[in-house]
């Protein structure tokens, strides 16, 4: 397990050790990553690799917060029509240590 300067796991190692994704998708995602200036879990998102729901779980896992319910009703939602990801950003930020 490798783990970043601020004592957190590397997001990709732990969506393999959850079996949500290969290793093989997280190499095409982090060679998707070069040259473009976005994070891992978007780009993951968007290839279809990783759901929001999950994204959003593994991120507080990786953080050491508890994934709060109350955003569970963000995720179901018509097709097409994107998370409000700033609740959740707002969120870490309040609970991170």
């Amino acid at each position: 397990m490798t783990v970043t300067r601020r004592g957190r796991r590397l997001l990709g190692q732990l969506l393999v050790e959850k079996g949500l994704l290969t290793p093989r998708q997280l190499e095409e995602a982090l060679r998707a990553q070069r040259g473009i200036n976005e994070r891992l879990g978007r780009i993951v998102v968007e290839l279809g690799f990783v759901s929001e729901l999950e994204m959003f779980r593994t991120l507080s896992e990786q953080d050491g917060l508890p994934f709060p319910s109350r955003f569970l009703p963000l995720f179901h939602r018509p097709p097409g029509k994107p998370a409000p990801r700033d609740a959740f950003l707002r969120h870490r930020t309040r609970l991170s240590p």
